[in-house]
Order: structure tokens, then sequence, then C-alpha cells
């Protein structure tokens, strides 16, 4: 088993203090992806998000993407800005590519469930908000959105 199997599987056990160490060893690894540069770039970007500078931070993300494709943490936090200014279908997007390249990411199946959810796709929702459960059973806010949606289909 190698070491990212051994983290997501820390997140199903009923030790909260080892799945809150597996969540932030995972958010780690998936900063550091693409090495030193790329990551001090992200936290620029973050930094910027966290100021309420959207139109920046999206910008800034977009152009981290275009210089590192690969690196799936761009890709969900320039989702995460395109969720805050309401660009659903754009965030959804990212998320899509995100989860493409790291299927456990449970922060983009989370996000695109947000999306979903505000588009009305109850469905799609569900299933994201249950992907996202899949791999991180004890996220009780996925659980509250999968209600929330079964309400509102009912």
């Amino acid at each position: 088993m190698n070491d990212i199997e051994r983290l997501l599987n820390d997140l199903k056990k009923v030790d909260s203090k080892i799945r809150k160490q597996a969540t932030q060893s995972l958010w780690m690894r998936w900063y550091q992806e693409c090495g030193e540069a790329a990551e001090r770039r992200l936290y620029e970007g973050i930094r910027l998000m966290d100021a309420g500078e959207l139109a920046r931070a999206r910008f800034h993300f977009a152009d981290l993407v275009e210089q590192f494709p690969e690196f799936t943490e761009a890709h969900n936090k320039l989702a995460t800005v395109h969720y805050l200014e309401g660009n659903y279908e754009e965030a959804i997007a990212e998320c899509r590519i995100v989860v493409e390249k790291a299927p456990h990411h449970f922060g983009a199946w989370n996000g695109m469930g947000m999306c979903l959810f505000h588009l009305g796709r109850l469905n799609e929702a569900i299933h994201s908000f249950q992907k996202a459960l899949e791999i991180q059973p004890y996220a009780e806010d996925n659980r509250h959105y999968i209600g929330l949606c079964r309400g509102k289909l009912n």
C-alpha cells in the first residue's frame, strides 16, 4: 500500500485525530505536487482570494493552471474562485478536471456538489456529495447537503 492509499484509508477511521492528520496530509500533498515554485504561487492566489480580490485571484489561478496544467490544486482553487463569483458552470468544469486527475480529491467532489446544488441540478449534486462521502465518510457537510437535495426533490 502506498502512502496516498494509507492516507485515504485513514480518512475512514473512527479516530478523529487520525482522520484530521490524514486530511491535512492529503491537502499538503496536493499543494506540493508541482514543486516549491508552484506552491508559492498557489499561496499567493489564496491570499488574493482571502482578501476578496476575486478577479485578481481568478487571473492568478488561470495563469498558474496554464503554466502547470497538471497541478490539480491550481484547478481546484480556480474552481473555488469561480464558485465564489457565482460562475458555477466554470467551477464545475474545473472540478471535473481535478477529479479526473485525482479521483480521491474530496474537496473537488464537494465543490462540484455545491455548484450543482446552486444550479438546482440536485441528482447530480447528490452524486457528487456521495462521491465525497465515499472518500471522507465522516464529513457531515456532505450528508447535510445530500439531505437538503433529497428534501427539495420530494
